[in-house]
């Protein structure tokens, strides 16, 4: 037995509380490691949310005055031009028309006119405000680059240029189109719908009045003119061209979805008239830049000496529209087919558009006798000569035309200014009346300098 015994196994040894601890130690440190995981995750997940928005404030904030910025430099640009550029232009205009006097009075009379005569003299600088406001809101570069061009070592000036981000502005004429508020004013009415129609009897502007709107009905010309001037007249009586017309204005506004009454005022915003019946995205597109509802004389005509072709627009559509507006709608039969003949007339009204860019025009007589000798419009050395020297001529009522439209400096500015940095941009629109006068001068705190930088009749920020 005591044999037997010693060869058997040993009993086994009961654990220690320490191998018993061992297992719960590694689970509290694995816990532990993901619990940290998690919250320096946590943690880093919200330091760079916090980090991208302030980021986004910092540049909303820089943006923001970088437009700011922008259409202070344009206000000054105007003031310039209004206070310095326009009267020197309006001397040299004088000192050249006594020059060409002798030549130009001898074309006239035979019913021609010299290549060179009656050509007016136009310099904006409000046209290159882009190009300008590069030496403050452009990189260095860029500012090198363009103090280049005009031989200047930018080195060693300071304030030019941004190290990040930059701003831009396009400044453009509200005068040289059709004042959709003068429809408030009775007296004004006939004259409106005359543009109105002229600006849309082009053949190219067929398609929007063949087909159907987005709800299914169709609108001629007249009746979307007729719907525009009803809108801001003071009355619900329909307008009517002769004059004679007693119905009630029924464009039954209130049986859209939306539904509204119609303004019978002012128009407050140009996008006003998107709820004008008749009107839509094409037509705005079409025709919107073109109109206006900021007056710059009241006499509600078209300043043709504010028109361009720069900023890329397109003037000759409002001179076509301004030309075929002359004819009396109780005349038409009488009037000049050419006129309203595409082919014949936007040739001649696309070089007069070149020349109001280029050098503009000192007066309604020479659009009257461009008409007339359209090779006059161009250089003899334009490649254009031959085929306006080959065109009919087309005789339009100078005293028409008066009535209509005049020629003098632009009054009413709209300044488009753009401020980015980083990621964000910013947009600034505003309009600037550079002889208004100011509707609460209480609420400013300075009325002189206010005024003499142009007073403000809209802004919006985008």
């Amino acid at each position: 037995m005591r044999l037997f015994r010693s060869r058997s196994a040993p009993a086994p040894t009961p654990p220690s509380p320490r191998n018993k601890q061992r297992g719960v130690a590694l689970l509290i440190t694995l816990t532990w490691i993901a619990l940290m995981v998690a919250m320096v995750s946590e943690f880093t997940y919200g330091t760079s949310v916090d980090t991208a928005q302030a980021a986004n404030a910092r540049d909303e904030l820089r943006a923001h005055y970088m437009a700011r910025s922008a259409v202070n430099l344009s206000r000054l640009l105007i003031k310039i031009q209004a206070k310095f550029v326009d009267p020197v232009m309006a001397q040299a205009q004088q000192m050249l028309s006594k020059l060409m006097a002798p030549q130009t009075g001898a074309g006239g009379a035979g019913g021609s006119a010299s290549p060179t005569g009656g050509l007016g003299i136009s310099l904006r600088v409000t046209d290159y405000a882009g190009p300008l406001m590069g030496f403050f809101g452009g990189s260095k570069e860029e500012v090198s680059g363009l103090g280049s061009l005009i031989g200047i070592n930018t080195e060693g000036v300071k304030g030019l240029g941004m190290s990040s981000g930059h701003f831009d502005a396009e400044i453009t004429a509200e005068d040289g189109k059709i004042d959709l508020n003068c429809a408030y004013d009775v007296g004004k009415q006939q004259m409106i719908f005359r543009l109105l129609m002229g600006l849309m009897a082009s053949q190219r502007f067929d398609r929007l009045f063949s087909e159907a709107d987005s709800s299914g009905q169709f609108v001629s010309r007249a009746d979307v003119a007729r719907a525009l001037i009803d809108w801001a007249d003071p009355d619900d009586r329909m307008f009517t061209p002769d004059g004679t017309g007693t119905g009630t204005e029924d464009y039954r506004y209130d049986d859209r979805a939306d539904k509204y009454r119609a303004h019978d005022n002012h128009y407050d915003t140009i996008e006003e008239i998107k709820q004008v019946r008749g009107v839509s995205d094409a037509f705005m597109e079409a025709f919107q830049s073109f109109l206006t509802i900021y007056p710059a004389s009241q006499v509600c005509k078209v300043d043709l000496g504010a028109i361009t072709n720069k900023n890329g627009g397109d003037c000759t559509p409002i001179l076509m529209g301004v030309i075929r507006a002359t004819i009396d709608p109780a005349k038409m039969s009488a009037a000049d087919p050419a006129i309203f003949d595409d082919r014949r007339l936007y040739p001649i009204a696309s070089a007069l558009c070149d020349r109001a860019t280029a050098a503009g025009f000192d007066s309604l007589g020479t659009i009257v006798k461009t008409l007339q000798a359209p090779q006059t419009a161009v250089m003899p050395d334009d490649p254009r000569y031959k085929l306006l020297q080959s065109a009919q001529p087309i005789v339009i009522d100078g005293g028409a035309l008066q009535q209509l439209a005049y020629v003098a400096p632009p009054r009413i500015y709209r300044i488009v200014a753009t401020g980015e940095a980083g990621r964000v941009k910013r947009k600034i629109t505003a309009i600037i009346d550079t002889r208004g006068q100011l509707a609460h001068p209480m609420n400013s705190i300075n009325i002189a300098s206010e005024k003499a930088a142009g007073v403000l009749r809209y802004w919006r920020e985008e």
